[in-house]
């Protein structure tokens, strides 16, 4: 009874901080604050014969790391966004089949990297993609890097379901796991 009681407990605060981060952002908790410069502390220092004996002072409390990781996230967003425009400004020219490849290589190695991280250029860097892949098989249907490239659409179709099914059987266990606390918690009470 007790083991439950504390489960529910902690999985409550646990969902109402997650709450409480989503809604505030990372001021959510005084805690998480990056930097409090304007901190009173009280401090008890004897000096001997200068008759100070403590007061307020002022100390500041730069959380550096708070602030590299924030700078390290808008780096990361920044490139994001200069590759975004980059693949956004393609175009593909009817007359150089070469550069056609060229590019959708460029775009299916753009593509196997934000997959994995379920980066929203993704989505753009493959519609630019099935772009250039419908004008080279248009231009040139007998090209070798038709089904290259075919098979690197199938292969990425396939890693996406297969995260779906994933995240679902995920979603299905944690609701039963759910349900079955709950209900041992309704039989003990």
């Amino acid at each position: 009874m007790g083991f439950f009681d504390n489960l529910g407990d902690e999985f409550g605060r646990k969902t109402g901080k997650a709450l409480g981060n989503k809604l505030y952002g990372r001021h959510a908790d005084d805690i998480r604050v990056g930097s409090r410069s304007e901190q009173n502390v009280n401090l008890n220092v004897n000096h001997g014969n200068s008759g100070f004996n403590g007061g307020n002072v002022q100390r500041d409390t730069t959380d550096y790391e708070a602030m590299e990781k924030a700078k390290r996230e808008t780096l990361k967003q920044e490139q994001e966004s200069k590759f975004l425009e980059s693949i956004i400004n393609v175009e593909f020219d009817a007359n150089n089949k070469d550069a056609i490849v060229k590019t959708l290589t460029s775009l299916s190695s753009y593509v196997d990297l934000w997959i994995k991280d379920s980066s929203k250029n993704a989505n753009v860097a493959r519609s630019k993609f099935d772009t250039g892949l419908a004008m080279l098989s248009a231009v040139d249907a007998s090209n070798p890097m038709i089904t290259y490239f075919t098979n690197k659409k199938l292969e990425w179709s396939n890693y996406e379901n297969k995260k779906r099914k994933t995240q679902l059987i995920t979603a299905g266990i944690a609701i039963v796991v759910l349900l079955i606390i709950i209900i041992i918690g309704l039989a003990q009470s």
